[in-house]
């Protein structure tokens, strides 16, 4: 296996390329990545700059393309999204603005009661699945709504 040139432009563009067709990355991540594979910073820094113009690399539509997958497909709540979003690296007034986009176009609502009606199906237990609901991210005030809904009581959250 061919060994990355460090000062190399077209190394580091190869290996941007290999790790941004299988997702779409936050700048700060793809810095440590290439830091990671030994490329220095000044290539680094040119290559973002390169890639920020192009638009491949724009961490608004990442958030915001990475959350509404998580919420849609994955069916995880806006706060465990948030998190994942700031491990990555994206500015946390990113996040919020994505956060508050994904709220205001999604049923949060609907999401969450789907999980709860999954997990009642084998569990009953209403303080186990306020306990679930919480741990994937969603909202108290939409877990109570949905435990509500599902004929909990308020004894059990």
């Amino acid at each position: 296996m061919k060994k990355n040139d460090p000062d190399s432009l077209a190394d580091a563009e190869n290996s941007a390329a290999h790790l941004i067709k299988y997702r779409m990355r936050a700048e700060k991540e793809l810095r440590h990545r290439l830091r990671d594979k030994g490329y220095n910073d000044k290539i680094i820094d040119e290559l973002i700059i390169k890639l920020k113009k192009i638009g491949i690399i724009d961490d608004h539509k990442f958030a915001y393309l990475y959350m509404y997958d998580k919420v849609t497909l994955n069916k995880k709540g806006v706060i465990a999204v948030s998190n994942d979003l700031l491990k990555l690296g994206v500015e946390k007034y990113i996040v919020d603005e994505t956060a508050q986009k994904i709220k205001n176009e999604v049923n949060m609502y609907d999401i969450a009661k789907e999980q709860a009606e999954k997990y009642l199906s084998t569990n009953n237990d209403f303080l186990k699945l306020r306990k679930y609901l919480f741990r994937r991210g969603f909202d108290t005030e939409i877990i109570e709504y949905v435990i509500k809904d599902l004929g909990g009581d308020a004894d059990d959250y």
